[in-house]
């Protein structure tokens, strides 16, 4: 029987959420060219979604850096790459335009089949020198293995 329109018979219900913050610096996570992973896959789950909120607005010293959502062989897999400081407190990065409002989740960010890590990459031209977005995952194992965890 199908779970949440997956399609995928035998897949329990969603897990979670599993949920992780990062607060960028200019020096540390929000450093330019810098992927941090975010949640630790092992064996091959399905993401029934995954969310990002942001608590504090990121911001920029100089240049304009971007932020991209995705797994470590494909960093903008589920979220292209969108300028850093157009997320601000208060609205969801679902896509290159974050939002305020209600919002349906586009499909690249629900019903995914993940087998490595879920990261962020910074890039663009400078550092995101603050700012915290809270990432959250509702997912199931695929294999027996099957598990993710905040990193």
């Amino acid at each position: 029987m199908p779970i949440f329109g997956s399609g995928l018979r035998g897949i329990q219900g969603p897990r979670g959420p599993v949920i992780r913050e990062i607060t960028f610096t200019a020096g540390g996570t929000g450093a330019n060219a810098t992927e941090t992973d975010l949640f630790t896959v092992t064996g091959a789950v399905l993401v029934h979604s995954i969310t990002a909120y942001c608590t504090t607005s990121l911001e920029q010293s100089a240049g304009t850096p971007e932020l991209a959502l995705g797994v470590n062989s494909g960093t903008a897999d589920f979220i292209a790459s969108t300028v850093a400081t157009l997320i601000d407190t208060g609205e969801l990065w679902i896509s290159g335009t974050p939002t305020a409002d209600s919002i349906a989740l586009p499909a690249g960010l629900k019903d995914i089949l993940v087998e490595e890590n879920i990261s962020c990459l910074v890039g663009g031209t400078n550092n995101i020198s603050a700012g915290v977005i809270s990432f959250s995952v509702l997912w199931s194992p695929i294999t027996s293995d099957g598990n993710v965890v905040a990193t």
